[in-house]
């Protein structure tokens, strides 16, 4: 499958990272939709529960969710460092996050810090 979400220049659809939900412990509290910045979870009016509706829009490795999840109701297929690690050395995907990170630091030059503002912080 292709022309989906890009992570770092890897197609996002290459991979199967998405939260899930076990409902014997979630208590419906929304935490979860309203933190979720990419849309991946629906709220259910008849259940009164979130739904994992768009699972392919959950950033590979992100566990946001899952960790302010008061319940720990939220669990995910992998361990996220083993899961990155794999995607990392399976994509050598490091000199596109260097490029990535150097296009940032370009855009957003409040971004870095001198070396005198790292002095005066200690």
């Amino acid at each position: 499958m292709t022309g989906g979400k890009i992570w770092h220049g890897v197609e996002r659809s290459k991979y199967e990272w998405f939260p899930i939900i076990n409902y014997d412990a979630c208590t419906g509290c929304g935490l979860c939709l309203l933190t979720c910045g990419n849309s991946v979870f629906k709220w259910s009016m008849s259940k009164n529960i979130p739904i994992v509706a768009n699972p392919g829009s959950c950033v590979l490795g992100c566990t946001t969710c899952g960790k302010l999840c008061p319940e720990n109701a939220i669990t995910f297929q992998d361990d996220p460092k083993k899961f990155i690690g794999k995607i990392v050395r399976e994509n050598k995907i490091f000199p596109q996050v260097r490029k990535e990170l150097d296009d940032r630091l370009k855009k957003y030059p409040d971004h870095v810090i001198t070396e005198v503002q790292e002095v005066a912080r200690k």
